[in-house]
C-alpha cells in the first residue's frame, strides 16, 4: 500500500501548485519537492486518494481560493469529464462521462420529476436536484470530490454516472482561526463584480470548537436586453394549431393582430446575481471515543435579468418581453454522531434541506410554438358563419410563466465499519429518505381575458368582461394553492411530488495477500414515488357562466361548461387531475375491469373526467395494444421500486508507488410518473400515429466496467492516474419538449439504451522547487444502441452520438513561484488553458425545425451550426413545403484562458487575475422553451483584483 507521509512543512512549490492542482497543498518553501498525499472519503472511509480504486478528482479549499472558484460553474471548469448545463445561477445540472440527455426544462422540472445522473452532496447529505442543482457558493471549503463512474452501492439513487461532494471545514478544537478575502473585479462589455467573504473559528474550550463562515458575492451582468417588437407570426401558429383548438389565421383574412414591445425593460448588464449567505458550526468531543457535529447553513441567490442569449443576435444579446427572476433560498442542517462500540467505527449522520424558488420567467415566445395559442390569443368565431367576414381579433402576445417550488429532504444514515488496517475489513449501514416536492407553476397570458371577453361580445352580442383566475379548486389530494395568484392566469400545475427510500449497503474488502486486495459491495433499495395533483385549466370558461343555461354552439367541441355555486364559470372542469389519473391506471392495472378507465366522466356526462378531455377509450386502447405500459402504477397511484445493485473491484500494487484496478459497478436513477400519463398525442399522424404518453418513465441503469491505473513516478514528483471505461445504459430517460404535437409541453419518457466508452487522464508535476504543471484529459466515444419504436422519426436514430458528450476535452496549468527578497514574501504567476470540444444539443431532431421557425417569426436563423443525423424530422412542414431534416445544434468547441500574478507575505496575499483572456463564448445551446434556440455563454474577459488575510 501508499507509504504515508509525515506531517511537517510543506514546499512552497507544492503550496503555489494547490492553486492549480487538486492535489497539492502548502505553505512555505523547502527543497523537496515530492507531492503530498490527499485524503479523500470517496469510500465512506478516510483514505488517501492514491489508494482509492475508484477514478477520484479531489479540489482542495487552497486550490479553489487560488482560482477563484466560488460557484456552481467553477466548480466544474477543471473537470473535463464534466458538464455543466442549464438556464443560469441555480438553475443546471451536471453530466459526468457523455451519460447525458436532453435538458430538462426549468419551467416544469419539478412537476415531471426528473432525477439527476449525478448526485450533488453537501458533506454527507444527498441535495440533488432535477434541473436545478443546489448552487453552494464555495466558502470555506475544505474540498470538493468528484466520484466519476456509478457510485450507486455506497452513495444511492442518482450516482448513477458518478456524483460530487462539497466537503466543508469543519470546526477545530486545537487553534483559534480566522480570515478575511476580498475581491473586485470588471467584465469585458459589462458591470462591476465585488465579494466578500469572512470565516472565524473559536475553540470554546479543549473539547468544544466553533466555526462560522459568511459571505456577500454582487456578480454584474453583462448580457443586454434590447430593444424589439414581437408580432405573432400567423404561419408559425397555424401549423402548430394540429388539433385546431382555435381559428387558423389562414381562415380569417380580417384578422388583427397586435404586438408587444419590451422598451420598458431594456438593459444594459441586465443579468445579475447576488449570493448572500453564512454556515454555522459546532463540534463537541464527548470523550475519546465520541464525538459530535452539526452544521447549519442558509443561503439565498437573487438574479435579475436572464442568463440566456439569442444566437441570432450576435454577442450576449438577448430579447426578453417580461423582467425575468429568480429567487432561490435554502437552509440546510446536517448532524453527525460517531465513535467507536467494541472496536467497531460508529457514525449516524442526518440532514434535513428546505429550498424555496420563486421565479418569473418570460413565455412570450411559446406564441411560436403552442398548440393552443389562438384559442387564448384570439377571439375569432371558431363555430359557424362567414369566417372571411368574421372579425378575429388577437390581443397583447405577452406571456410569462411564475414558478413557485419547494423542495424538503430528510435524510438519515447509520453505518458501523471494522478496522481498516485489518486484513479483512468491512462496512455495513442503512439509510433512509423523506423527499418532499411542491410545485404550483402558473402560465399567464396577457391576452385571455381580452379576447375571451371579446368573443363573448362578438357572439352574444353582450356579456360581462371576461376574467381567467376564478377559478374553484378541485379536492384533489397533492393540491396546496387556493387558486392562482395572478388575474393573469390562464392554466396552472399545482403538484406534489413525494420520494421515500429505504436502503441497506455494505462493503466487504480482502487482502489477498500483500498486493491484491478485492471488494465487493452491494445495496438493496425500495423506493416508493408519487405525483399527486392537477393541472387546471381554462377551457369551457371561453363562453362566460351566462353561457351555461344555453345549448353549445355548434362546433365547439366542448360540452357545457359547469358553473360553481356563486355562479362563476368552473374553469377546473376540465382540469387534468393527476391524482385521478394515476389512480385509475393503477386501479385497471390490478382489477383488469375497461370499466374502471370508461366510466370515469364528468357529472353531467358530457366529457371524460380522467382525461382531462380527450377520449377515455382511446386510452384503454392504448393499453390493450400494448403502446402504453401500465405495470409500474401500483393500485394507490405510486410507483415503486426495489432492486439490488452490486460493486466488485481488485486492485493490484505493482510496486509500492503503482496500483492497477479494475471495477464493474452499477448505477440507477428513480422511475419518474408523468402528469400527462397515458394521453396521446393530438397529432396522430405520421411518425406520432399511435403515440401516447408514458404513465412511468422507467428506472435507467447503468452498468460500467473499469480499467485503471494510479501512480507516482520520478521520486514522487510526477503523479499519474490513467482509468478506461466501458459503459452501458439501459432504458435511458429523457425529457421530451414537443408542444405542437403531444400535449402538456414536458413529460419524461425512455428513449432507448446507449453506451458510453473512455479515457480519463490527470497528472501533476514538479519538476524543480519553483515549478507545478498539471494537467487533465478526457476522451469520449458515445451513441444510442436501441432507440424506443416510439421515437423513431423523433429522436434521432441509433448510432447517433449523445448531447453534451465532446470526444475530447481537456486542461493544463501551471504555477511559476520565486522569492522577492526586498519584500521578504513571495511572487508567482499562474496560467491555466482548458478546452471542451464540440457537441451536440439534445436527443429530439429539431434543430431545422427550430431554425424555420425562426425565420418565419424573426427573419432570421440562429446561425448556429447543424448536424444532420439522417432522415426527416415530425410531421409539420416547413416553409418550403418540405419535412425539415433530422438535425440537432451544435455546441461549438471552445478553449479558455486564465492567467494571474500575486504576491504572498506572511498572512496576506494580493493577486491580479485574468479570466477568459480571449472572451470565449463556449456557447451551450438550450433547445427547450423559445422554439428557436437560446444559448449559455461564458463571462467575457474578466480582469479582478483578489486580497486574503489570515489571521
Amino acid at each position: 500500500m501508499f507509504r504515508m507521509k509525515p506531517s511537517g512543512k510543506r514546499p512552497l512549490s507544492l503550496a503555489v501548485a494547490a492553486a492549480i492542482t487538486p492535489v497539492l497543498a502548502s505553505t512555505a518553501l523547502a527543497q523537496n519537492p515530492q507531492l503530498e498525499e490527499v485524503v479523500v472519503t470517496a469510500t465512506k472511509r478516510a483514505e488517501n486518494l492514491q489508494d482509492v480504486p475508484i477514478s477520484v478528482n479531489a479540489l482542495t479549499g487552497d486550490a479553489m481560493r487560488s482560482q477563484n472558484i466560488l460557484t456552481f460553474d467553477d466548480y466544474v471548469e477543471f473537470l473535463p469529464n464534466v458538464v455543466s448545463a442549464g438556464i443560469g445561477p441555480g438553475q443546471k445540472e451536471i453530466y459526468i462521462r457523455g451519460s447525458a440527455s436532453e435538458q430538462s426544462s426549468i419551467t416544469v422540472a419539478p412537476a415531471q420529476g426528473s432525477a439527476p445522473g449525478v448526485a450533488l452532496y453537501f458533506d454527507e447529505m444527498p441535495v440533488s436536484f432535477g434541473a436545478r442543482n443546489l448552487d453552494v457558493y464555495a466558502a470555506d471549503l475544505e474540498r470538493i470530490e468528484v466520484l466519476s463512474g456509478p457510485q450507486g452501492t455506497l452513495f444511492g439513487a442518482s450516482s448513477q454516472s458518478g456524483n460530487m461532494r462539497l466537503i466543508t471545514n469543519k470546526p477545530n478544537q486545537d487553534e483559534f482561526e480566522a480570515s478575511l478575502d476580498f475581491g473586485m473585479s470588471n467584465t469585458k462589455g459589462g458591470a462591476a463584480s465585488n465579494n466578500v467573504e469572512a470565516m472565524i473559528n473559536l475553540p470554546l474550550t479543549d473539547k468544544l470548537a466553533v466555526r462560522f463562515v459568511g459571505y456577500s458575492d454582487n456578480q454584474g451582468g453583462w448580457i443586454d436586453n434590447q430593444q424589439a417588437t414581437f408580432t405573432p407570426n400567423g404561419e408559425v401558429i397555424d401549423r402548430n394549431n394540429s388539433a385546431g383548438f382555435g381559428p387558423f389565421f389562414r381562415d380569417f383574412p380580417q384578422t388583427n393582430i397586435r404586438s408587444t414591445t419590451n422598451t420598458d425593460i431594456v438593459a444594459d448588464d441586465w443579468n445579475e446575481a447576488t449570493y448572500n449567505g453564512y454556515r454555522i458550526s459546532a463540534a463537541y468531543d464527548f470523550n475519546d471515543d465520541w464525538s459530535g457535529l452539526i452544521t447549519r447553513m442558509s443561503q439565498e441567490i437573487d438574479v435579475e435579468g436572464s442568463f440566456l442569449v439569442d444566437p441570432s443576435l450576435g454577442d450576449s444579446t438577448s430579447e426578453k418581453y417580461v423582467p425575468e427572476s429568480n429567487v432561490d433560498e435554502f437552509d440546510i442542517t446536517t448532524w453527525t454522531l460517531e465513535g467507536r462500540i467494541a472496536n467497531l467505527d460508529v457514525v449516524y449522520t442526518g440532514g434535513y434541506i428546505d429550498r424555496e424558488v420563486d421565479a418569473l420567467i418570460d413565455y412570450t415566445h411559446y406564441n411560436n410554438g403552442g398548440g393552443y395559442i389562438t384559442y387564448y390569443l384570439c377571439s375569432g368565431n371558431i363555430y359557424s358563419g362567414d369566417k372571411a367576414n368574421a372579425p378575429n381579433n388577437c390581443f397583447d402576445p405577452t406571456k410569462q410563466y411564475a414558478d413557485a417550488s419547494t423542495n424538503e429532504r430528510t435524510t438519515h444514515e447509520f453505518r458501523v465499519s471494522s478496522d481498516p488496517d485489518e486484513r479483512l475489513r468491512w462496512m455495513a449501514g442503512v439509510y433512509t429518505s423523506d423527499v418532499d416536492t411542491t410545485h404550483i407553476g402558473e402560465f399567464q397570458y396577457y391576452s385571455t381575458n381580452d379576447a375571451f371577453s371579446d368573443h363573448i361580445v362578438n357572439y352574444f352580442g353582450s356579456g360581462d368582461p371576461f376574467q381567467v383566475g376564478n377559478t374553484t379548486i378541485p379536492d384533489t389530494a397533492g393540491t396546496v394553492s387556493e387558486g392562482p395568484r395572478s388575474p393573469l392566469t390562464t392554466f396552472y400545475n399545482d403538484f406534489t411530488r413525494t420520494e421515500s427510500e429505504t436502503a441497506y449497503f455494505g462493503e466487504v474488502q480482502f487482502d489477498l495477500n500483500d498486493r491484491l486486495t478485492a471488494a465487493l459491495s452491494a445495496r438493496r433499495y425500495s423506493l416508493k414515488s408519487q405525483l399527486q395533483g392537477a393541472s387546471n385549466f381554462s377551457f369551457g370558461c371561453r363562453y362566460g357562466a351566462p353561457f351555461t343555461d344555453r345549448d353549445t354552439p355548434a362546433g365547439a367541441g366542448f360540452g357545457n361548461a359547469e358553473v360553481t355555486p356563486d355562479g362563476r364559470c368552473n374553469s377546473n372542469a376540465f382540469s387534468n387531475s393527476v391524482t385521478d389519473r394515476l389512480l385509475t391506471l393503477g386501479d385497471y392495472a390490478a382489477n383488469g375491469n375497461a370499466d374502471t378507465i370508461l366510466r370515469a366522466t364528468s357529472p353531467n356526462g358530457a366529457r371524460d373526467m380522467f382525461r382531462g378531455g380527450g377520449s377515455n377509450a382511446a386510452t384503454l386502447a392504448a393499453i390493450q395494444n400494448g403502446n402504453l405500459d401500465i405495470s409500474a402504477i401500483s393500485e394507490d397511484g405510486s410507483t415503486r421500486e426495489e432492486d439490488t445493485i452490486v460493486r466488485f473491484s481488485l486492485n493490484f500494487n505493482l510496486t509500492d508507488d503503482v496500483m492497477l484496478y479494475g471495477i464493474y459497478s452499477e448505477g440507477y436513477r428513480p422511475a419518474t410518473q408523468n402528469r400527462n400519463a397515458g394521453q396521446l398525442a393530438a397529432n396522430q399522424s405520421g411518425v406520432y400515429d399511435g403515440y401516447v404518453v408514458p404513465a412511468v418513465a422507467v428506472t435507467d441503469t447503468l452498468e460500467n466496467i473499469e480499467f485503471g491505473m494510479k501512480g507516482e513516478f520520478l521520486d514522487r514528483t510526477l503523479r499519474l492516474n490513467a482509468s478506461f471505461y466501458m459503459t452501458d445504459i439501459t432504458d435511458l430517460q429523457v425529457s421530451r419538449f414537443d408542444p405542437s404535437n403531444v400535449a402538456f409541453l414536458v413529460f419524461m419518457e425512455n428513449v432507448g439504451d446507449a453506451e458510453s466508452n473512455g479515457v480519463d487522464l490527470d497528472f501533476q508535476w514538479a519538476p524543480t522547487n519553483n515549478l507545478i504543471i498539471s494537467g487533465a484529459a478526457s476522451f469520449l466515444d458515445t451513441k444510442i444502441t436501441r432507440l424506443n419504436p416510439q421515437l423513431e422519426g423523433v429522436a434521432v436514430p441509433v448510432g447517433s452520438e449523445l448531447p453534451l458528450a465532446p470526444s475530447f476535452a481537456g486542461n493544463i496549468r501551471a504555477r511559476y513561484d520565486f522569492e522577492l527578497p526586498n519584500m521578504g514574501a513571495n511572487g508567482y504567476f499562474t496560467g491555466a488553458v482548458t478546452y471542451r470540444g464540440e457537441s451536440v444539443a439534445g436527443i429530439v431532431g429539431s434543430a431545422a425545425f427550430m431554425d424555420d421557425t425562426g425565420v418565419l417569426a424573426y427573419g432570421r436563423e440562429s446561425g448556429l451550426g447543424q448536424q444532420d443525423e439522417g432522415g426527416t424530422f415530425g410531421t409539420v412542414a416547413d416553409r418550403n413545403g418540405e419535412l425539415p431534416s433530422n438535425s440537432r445544434f451544435v455546441n461549438e468547441a471552445a478553449t479558455m484562458v486564465n492567467i494571474a500574478a500575486g504576491v504572498e507575505k506572511d498572512n496576506w496575499l494580493a493577486e491580479l487575475y485574468v479570466r477568459n483572456l480571449t472572451s470565449e463564448e463556449g456557447a451551450i445551446v438550450q433547445t427547450a422553451g423559445k422554439f428557436s434556440p437560446e444559448a449559455t455563454v461564458n463571462r467575457p474577459r474578466t480582469v479582478g483584483l483578489r486580497l486574503s488575510y489570515r489571521f
